[in-house]
């Protein structure tokens, strides 16, 4: 086996997915942050530009941006490597076995819009001129570098939904309410992505889209029904079980144990301690 692919089977896809979706994370912070800087410099720039460029408070908020951008750029540009052991969307994909037009068209538009030039010039990694006068400043519009964000916002949630199943639209519709109360790192809140909550409604319709793609695992799980022992179909990981043909969902999840279960003479479920 050849290094390359001794180093594909040997990642754990959890590990990797996860780690590509909290570089998605800090990119997507990063924008949020420049859009609210540029708000703030709209709001307190005048008219003048001499007065503008003679204003200490306004320079730095210019230069914030523009480090901010700069960032974006050189990881969107990583992302879009191909190499094997570094965190990109091409190594994801080879791991997977899947994706891999949609990471191509990736790392397509990247090339395209010269951003690991931009990098490589600009940034980071920096290829020195020869001459003063070789230098030249690559300029990225703010338009091109969101739509690199929404394209690889786009191809980690693809990943995900090869990763963790039916419930990470979800789980990414969760993290969305998020997006304006970063953690900190910013990528810890996109690392914990699947263990954000889900509501009773959702966990119920994930754990029958699991059951129809044959990914939900059930346990037959020791309980009392109305004081009697009994034994019950249960989905832990989503907190669910089976009484005939009615699937109850528990307050809390993932379930561990199902301590006890009541039921009225008219079948309606009036208690449930997990």
């Amino acid at each position: 086996m050849s290094r390359k692919k001794l180093k594909i089977y040997q990642t754990d896809p959890g590990n990797l997915i996860s780690n590509l979706r909290g570089e998605i994370g800090e990119i997507i912070t990063s924008w949020v942050l420049y859009k609210d800087l540029i708000l703030i410099i709209h709001r307190i720039k005048s008219s003048d530009p001499l007065e503008n460029i003679k204003d200490p408070s306004l320079n730095r908020l210019f230069t914030l941006t523009d480090k901010l951008t700069d960032d974006i750029v050189a990881r969107l540009s990583e992302l879009a490597e191909k190499k094997i052991g570094r965190l990109n969307f091409h190594f994801a994909s080879e791991k997977l076995n899947q994706l891999g037009k949609e990471t191509d068209e990736f790392i397509k538009y990247i090339k395209k819009n010269n951003f690991k030039e931009k990098r490589d010039k600009d940034i980071s990694h920096k290829e020195l001129p020869e001459q003063w006068s070789d230098h030249r400043y690559l300029y990225i519009k703010p338009k091109i570098v969101l739509k690199g964000i929404a394209i690889a916002h786009c191809l980690i949630k693809k990943f995900d939904n090869l990763h963790l199943g039916p419930s990470a639209k979800f789980l990414w519709y969760e993290m969305r309410k998020r997006r304006y109360e970063p953690m900190s790192p910013h990528k810890v809140g996109y690392l914990l992505l699947p263990y954000l909550r889900l509501s009773n409604e959702i966990r119920k319709k994930v754990a029958l889209t699991e059951i129809k793609m044959g990914l939900s695992k059930w346990d037959d799980l020791p309980t009392e029904i109305n004081g009697k022992k009994a034994y019950v179909k249960a989905n832990k990981k989503w907190g669910v079980f089976l009484l005939g043909n009615t699937l109850y969902v528990t307050s809390e999840y993932p379930l561990i144990k199902l301590k006890s279960i009541e039921i009225q003479e008219k079948g309606n479920l009036t208690n449930c301690c997990s």
